[in-house]
């Protein structure tokens, strides 16, 4: 049975047991079958829980993987700007400004930037202002809670699903919009 099943059957049955009046026969048979129901619904989520444990397990190991491998990236990047830095100390010791192989070749381009001594000795003229526009939720928040309403704001009720692993971790799943 799907979890949706289990439910659309327990309210059904609910519905059954208070239809049913005086009739023992047919109580019986609704605290049976709400009792099947009871024990599917915990098997299915029994179930459930294992599939996000695993793949929550596996968020772990993406995550180990992923630090491991921006790690190796970074020593490779600083190889390759190490070696453009041989090669360049090379070809201007050697005054040469190209030098070509059998696989490539490579030059030197001369360019300019402008290096910055002290910021505060540069004339406002070359300086731009940046402004940046944020909304302060937590100050929206605490006005509609207080006062009742911001226009273009509203709160609503979010509701997460906190699990409790025998071992004693809790871990805050998604989270759902009412």
């Amino acid at each position: 049975m799907k979890l949706y099943e289990i439910k659309n059957d327990l309210v059904e049955t609910l519905d059954l047991f208070l239809e049913c009046g005086e009739d023992e026969l047919a109580i019986d048979n609704c605290k049976e079958i709400f009792e099947f129901l009871k024990e599917e619904l915990k098997s299915k989520s029994d179930s459930i829980l294992k599939y996000i444990r695993n793949l929550d397990s596996e968020k772990e190991i993406i995550s180990t993987e992923l630090e491991r491998l921006e790690k190796i990236k970074k020593s490779k990047e600083s190889k390759i700007k190490r070696l453009k830095e041989y090669l360049l100390n090379i070809m201007l010791q050697l005054d040469s400004k190209k030098i070509e192989t059998d696989i490539g070749s490579y030059g030197i381009r001369k360019s300019t930037k402008v290096d910055i001594l002290d910021e505060n000795k540069i004339p406002n003229e070359f300086i731009k202002l940046k402004t940046e526009r944020v909304i302060d939720k937590v100050a929206i928040g605490n006005y509609i809670k207080t006062y009742g309403e911001v226009s273009g704001a509203r709160i609503i009720e979010n509701y997460s699903l906190q699990i409790r692993w025998l071992y004693g971790q809790e871990r805050k799943i998604r989270k759902f919009k009412n």
